[in-house]
């Protein structure tokens, strides 16, 4: 099976940490945040994953060069000089990628596309037999959420069919969430645009003509690493136990091996990264330590990056 992940954006309101990397590479327990993405793809039977790529794009392909291999996986690089947009980037990437792979997609094959900055291991299985049985052109995993009108709701049917998306809802349809992960038909892919967004250039007219539509309607916990305090939080879940990985022990993991600590160093759900020093008597709470950073000061619900100290709060 293929799959795509979304790793060109420029993640502003990470800044300065996208700076220094793009927001999917961002570390998460030693890892690049979109690993995850390509970890969970993997246990979902993909087995050729492409990422597009932008903003700071050799960081991208030399973090996930770098990260924890993950066997049974291809992993390829689709880069934009100008942003598609996230329907023109999926077309553009699977393009590549069936090229690649010699072999164009049939109308019923699947393409799963998974945002690249979101902490989230969906029932992608249970995903994929939704859409099958539903023969939709697109499937959207949603979520319930008290705030779905804020961020634009998908509203589905007792079948869970979507009716309407982006509008006010008026209590007749089930208002959801969309994730950020697709479940996506060979012919979907056929249909969208070179540019611009897969909502409004995509399911839009797909909804508007009639054609069906699926949702997934998903528990697993999921968090937008679109700030500071989101970022701290998804490591917080991990150490919590809120969002256990395979592989990954919070006690274990927490301090890379080779991070140095100094006499009297106290540490409260605290990740420090490959290379950090912490100097002697620092104690630090909540906090995340980038690689190769310098600690000095005591802190808590920072993220510390080189000279720079970034509110969590």
């Amino acid at each position: 099976m293929r799959a795509m992940v979304f790793a060109a954006g420029l993640g502003t309101r990470l800044r300065p940490m996208t700076d220094v990397l793009p927001k999917p590479v961002v570390p998460l327990f030693h890892r690049p945040l979109c690993w995850f993405a390509l970890d969970h793809l993997r246990r979902a039977d993909v087995t050729d994953v492409v990422l597009n790529t932008h903003h700071l794009a050799a960081r991208v392909e030399e973090a996930v060069a770098s990260a924890p291999r993950i066997d049974g996986l291809t992993v390829r690089f689709a880069h934009e000089p100008t942003l598609l947009g996230t329907g023109g980037g999926v077309k553009h990437a699977i393009g590549l990628q069936s090229r690649a792979l010699g072999r164009e997609l049939a109308d019923d094959d699947v393409v799963l596309a998974f945002n690249g900055d979101i902490s989230f291991a969906p029932d992608l299985h249970a995903a994929i037999a939704t859409h099958r049985a539903t023969n939709a052109i697109a499937t959207m995993i949603v979520r319930e959420d008290p705030a779905a009108a804020r961020y634009g709701a998908i509203e589905l049917d007792e079948e869970r069919v979507v009716r309407r998306m982006l509008a006010t809802p008026d209590g007749t349809l089930r208002a959801t969430m969309f994730t950020g992960v697709h479940v996506l038909s060979g012919r979907a892919l056929r249909e969208l645009p070179d540019e611009g967004c897969i909502v409004q250039r995509g399911y839009l007219p797909w909804l508007a003509r009639g054609a069906r539509i699926g949702a997934h309607v998903e528990r697993a916990a999921w968090r937008d690493l679109g700030t500071p305090r989101e970022y701290v939080a998804a490591h917080l879940d991990v150490i919590r136990g809120a969002l256990a990985w395979p592989g990954i022990d919070p006690a274990r993991d927490a301090v890379h091996p080779s991070a140095s600590l100094g006499a009297r160093v106290a540490l409260h759900e605290t990740t420090v990264g490959a290379g950090a020093r912490i100097e002697d008597g620092v104690t630090l709470e909540r906090c995340v330590v980038w690689p190769g950073t310098r600690v000095t000061e005591s802190a808590r619900d920072l993220v510390l990056l080189g000279a720079h100290r970034v509110s969590a709060v």
